[in-house]
């Protein structure tokens, strides 16, 4: 190879010394990550952002003066479309499952990148943890514990603070994907009554799990569950799909929890919905339209719940992932993927690369960036 093609990572995360070395990651792991590292700096120019987190401007800043041929990123990492627009860069990869964080230029003509199929068991196994923790009332009873409200005059009694078993629960799931799958698969054996909603019935899924029942209507969930969580990707056919119509069929003291973006409900509605006891649920939320939480809104959320403190709420940094080695193979497929996207010199060599959905669909169709790449090899 005559030309060293640059790439730029918007996030220290990525390198050997961070997420490289961190000791809650398997070994075996480090060390791809580390063999991975120097094989990209065997076929590259590669520069990262010293830091965790730049801004927008950080990054258009940075693209203009380095001038990459690649880009590097993750959820935390904004990247406009007036920045690619006025750069070089032919392809993007994201070290994460969704990517609405990138702003496709008008032509998309670039290709993107992302590391699906990783997460989906660590983020059933935070969801049931969601759940159990709601349902069981976890938070408000350590705190009881914690702020000293446990004492002598206040022992065990038989109807104190009481809660309800899963197992006499209805779960409806939004979007039966990878990790609606999962979830699925573990609550199933504890006889948990379940109810899905996706674009399409999973005929053969319902085969290996004949007691799921499939809604072709997204209110049967909403008016039916016990417990909703949502499971789908954001984009503009999800964006604020949980609204004030779907909200008002909830039963009285069901669960609402979402861990997969938080544009896909309206929360503002919510949150005045609740202030104006519209409607009486209990909320999980691994993941908000603003990250992190806005002051405001999170003072409106204390007000509820100062005023309603029977209400069940859980409030949570966008953690569902984070499991030490899910994260590692997550950096993984996306450093595998840059140095296949380098290494490749036709479409057919981009077959295993983990290109997003939609352009995949398109990939012999359009004109991309790439090739203007490959025929300067």
């Amino acid at each position: 190879m005559t030309y060293k093609p640059k790439v730029y990572f918007t996030s220290n995360v990525f390198s050997i010394k961070e997420i490289g070395s961190n000791e809650r990651i398997s070994e075996n792991y480090r060390n791809t990550i580390e063999d991975l590292w120097q094989e990209l700096d065997q076929i590259a120019e590669f520069k990262y952002f010293n830091g965790r987190f730049p801004s927008e401007e950080e990054v258009e800043k940075e693209i203009r003066i380095f001038n990459p041929d690649l880009l590097g990123c993750h959820l935390s990492h904004p990247i406009s479309s007036k920045a690619l627009k006025n750069s070089k860069i032919f392809a993007i990869s994201t070290s994460t499952a969704g990517y609405n964080h990138i702003q496709r230029t008008e032509k998309d003509d670039i290709l993107i990148t992302h590391t699906p199929g990783v997460l989906y068991e660590t983020v059933a196994d935070y969801t049931i943890a969601l759940i159990m923790a709601n349902l069981r009332n976890i938070i408000d009873l350590h705190n009881y514990v914690w702020d000293e409200k446990w004492t002598p005059d206040d022992k065990w009694d038989l109807d104190n603070s009481l809660s309800s078993v899963i197992s006499e629960k209805t779960l409806g799931i939004v979007g039966l994907g990878e990790i609606g799958k999962e979830i699925v698969r573990r609550l199933y054996p504890w006889g948990v009554r379940i109810l899905y909603n996706d674009n399409n019935q999973m005929e053969q899924f319902e085969k290996d799990y004949p007691l799921i029942k499939f809604k072709n209507n997204i209110e049967d969930i909403f008016r039916e569950s016990d417990i909703v969580s949502l499971h789908v990707p954001l984009n503009k056919h999800t964006e604020n799909l949980v609204n004030r119509d779907l909200l008002k069929l909830m039963k009285k003291g069901a669960l609402l929890i979402n861990s997969a973006r938080g544009g896909i409900l309206e929360l503002k509605t919510l949150l005045d919905m609740l202030k104006n006891k519209e409607i009486k649920i209990n909320i999980a939320f691994d993941v908000f339209p603003i990250e992190p939480i806005d002051v405001k809104t999170l003072r409106r959320l204390k007000n509820i719940k100062r005023e309603q403190p029977n209400m069940r709420m859980i409030l949570m940094p966008h953690n569902a992932s984070a499991d030490g080695n899910t994260r590692a193979k997550m950096n993984i497929i996306f450093l595998k993927d840059i140095i296949k996207i380098i290494k490749s010199s036709s479409l057919e060599d981009l077959g295993e690369i983990h290109i997003i959905p939609d352009q995949k669909k398109l990939i012999t169709k359009k004109n991309w960036k790439i090739f203007n790449y490959w025929d300067a090899k």
